[in-house]
């Protein structure tokens, strides 16, 4: 039996995330769906298309405009077209608020929608995000995954600080080299998270000085694996700091508590293996 989501339920803790600034009416967001897409609607294509797939559209400013022009100087029932066929939510791109003849259609129509400060692509990017994570439970994050023992590690920080190449000695006989750049997760039938590479650049590696090559021109087949089972991330800042400091804490991926570990280093410092083993003995103290 496919998953089904309400609009309710799928922009719950995601509202900040989308910029949304006002929802209305909030009592029309609890009908379900098994599914969504995302459109754009710019000046020529206003009109809901013609299948069944529930979709949120999104209206970009010049859509708007031209909208409020035909809606004032001629045709005043215009908007209702919004709400006719496939649409279940619409959302107004850089908007802060929504005009009172949108209010009514949608109100009439029992239909939700929102006004949201980012553009138009930025929201359909986010959208897309949040329909794998709430659908599929997979979520998209950038950074690197190594494999401890068993005990998978996600790290996260600015490109250039050194996070590739840390992995990359480390892995050569202590650890093991899982994936870089897109580190992709997803929650198993046990709820456990399981963390690999995304399936068209997980064979390859970048780094400043060799450009994109196959990890395995690094690494022998035994230092490097597929998946692992995440339980811990390690994420890395440059701050004025002279000195390195560790915070432990937690981070909540796809509703799992995980160990998280910050860590500030200088700018004129790096991210090196070094440091790297010390991370994982902080985080696995108790453990290894």
């Amino acid at each position: 039996m496919k998953k089904k989501l309400s609009i309710k339920e799928l922009l719950r803790g995601k509202v900040a995330r989308l910029g949304l600034k006002e929802i209305f009416p909030a009592a029309a967001t609890g009908k379900q769906f098994s599914q969504f897409t995302v459109r754009f609607l710019n000046r020529k294509n206003i009109a809901a298309k013609k299948n069944n797939t529930p979709t949120v559209a999104i209206i970009t400013p010049q859509a708007l405009s031209q909208l409020c022009i035909m809606t004032e100087k001629h045709c005043p029932k215009m908007p209702d077209n919004l709400f006719h066929g496939n649409y279940c939510l619409i959302i107004l791109s850089n908007s802060l608020s929504i005009p009172d003849f949108l209010k009514n259609s949608a109100a009439n129509y029992n239909m939700p929608i929102a006004a949201s400060k980012y553009d138009e692509y930025y929201l359909k990017s986010i959208l897309q995000d949040i329909i794998r994570e709430k659908y599929l439970e997979t979520i998209l994050i950038h950074g690197m995954i190594l494999d401890v023992e068993g005990k998978g590690i996600l790290i996260t920080g600015d490109s250039g600080i050194g996070k590739t190449t840390a992995v990359l000695k480390a892995a050569v006989n202590d650890y093991y080299w899982v994936a870089d750049d897109v580190a992709v997760i997803k929650r198993n039938r046990k709820g456990e998270l399981i963390a690999g590479g995304h399936k068209n650049i997980k064979k390859y590696l970048h780094t400043e000085s060799s450009g994109i090559i196959p990890v395995i021109t690094l690494l022998k087949p035994d230092r490097i694996k597929t998946k692992t089972i995440l339980v811990a991330v390690i994420n890395i800042v440059r701050t004025k700091e002279r000195i390195i400091t560790m915070t432990k804490g937690e981070k909540i991926i796809l509703g799992n508590k995980l160990t998280s570990l910050s860590i500030n280093i200088p700018f004129t410092s790096f991210f090196d293996d070094n440091l790297l083993k010390k991370s994982v003995r902080h985080l696995f103290k108790d453990d290894l």
